[in-house]
């Protein structure tokens, strides 16, 4: 019976640890929420989202390694939680390595057939490999789970672009700008294919909205390309 009520004691105090390491997370107190999920796992080295946030906040900190080594053993705790693969796939793609991000990606899409995020990051990573038929349908899988991700219709794009379909891309472009009518990327990038195609005058229209558009958000590096092209 004391037995039984010391377990009760030390689980409801590694949930205190664990609850404080999150609020105070929110706090912009990181080493303090490490130290609290650190004493949380010494008292239930079984708390899988212990880990995980742990892991969450290490990342945060470019502490890329630690981070990983937590979300794998969330993983080995609880291998059902898409979230945790999203993480540690997130962490890889920082650290250069898309094609394991894209496993992770996998296995949190496996999970979570919903999950839009892991779509959309998925998409990024093999952009990096010059996967751009893979991206564009990541991306279609984005926008039918999102029809109003501005981002991901500028994206799809993008890709179109890159495998020389103009005339598609320029239509996507118009759906972000419809969107998001302040999108400097994607008046930017309209007016690189209606230039690829011709269109000159319509090209410098784009170019000029796009940096209206970047002067008014205070973007230097976007500013700096939009100029190149002018």
């Amino acid at each position: 019976m004391k037995k039984e009520k010391s377990a009760k004691v030390i689980a409801k105090s590694a949930k205190n640890h664990f609850e404080k390491g999150k609020a105070l997370y929110k706090q912009n107190d990181y080493s303090a929420a490490i130290s609290s999920f650190d004493e949380a796992i010494r008292l239930d080295p079984n708390n899988a989202k212990a880990y995980h946030n742990r892991g969450f906040v290490k990342n945060f900190l470019e502490q890329y390694f630690e981070a990983i080594s937590d979300y794998d053993e969330a993983i080995r705790l609880d291998p059902n939680n898409a979230g945790v693969y999203f993480n540690r796939g997130n962490t890889k793609y920082t650290l250069g390595h898309p094609k394991d991000a894209i496993s992770d990606y996998d296995k949190a899409i496996r999970l979570n057939p919903e999950f839009v995020s892991a779509y959309y990051n998925r998409s990024l990573a093999k952009i990096r490999l010059e996967q751009y038929f893979e991206s564009i349908s990541d991306l279609d899988m984005v926008i039918r789970l999102n029809p109003n991700d501005d981002q991901a219709y500028n994206d799809r794009g993008a890709d179109k672009a890159k495998l020389g379909h103009h005339d598609a891309a320029i239509s996507d472009y118009d759906k972000a700008i419809r969107l998001n009518p302040d999108f400097p990327l994607a008046h930017f990038n309209r007016g690189l294919s209606k230039r690829d195609l011709g269109r000159d005058a319509e090209a410098k229209q784009d170019f000029q909205e796009a940096l209206r558009l970047a002067q008014e958000a205070g973007d230097e590096e976007l500013i700096a390309t939009i100029k190149k092209q002018m």
